[in-house]
């Protein structure tokens, strides 16, 4: 029977050093900025359709949550060198 591991006191690991951040004036940390909030990372590709369509849904999520705790990230993971 397969059981799924607790997440229970569990902690994400911190951003790496050394990646460019876009629409912040600094890199984020989630120990020290973001820590007690709620976390949605959104990874996505450039020209990459189907992450074009979850767009409609962040927006819904920031703006619905803007008084709250809940901060939307998105990750631009590249497929291709030139991205």
């Amino acid at each position: 029977m397969f059981r799924r591991p607790s997440l229970t006191n569990s902690k994400a690991k911190d951003f790496l050093d050394g990646f460019t951040w876009l629409n912040t004036d600094r890199p984020l940390s989630l120990e020290k900025d973001l820590k007690g909030h709620i976390v949605v990372l959104d990874f996505w590709t450039y020209c990459c359709i189907n992450c074009m369509h979850t767009l409609p849904d962040l927006e819904w999520v920031e703006k619905k949550y803007h008084d709250r705790p809940v901060v939307v990230i998105g990750v631009h993971s590249a497929k291709f060198n030139n991205e």
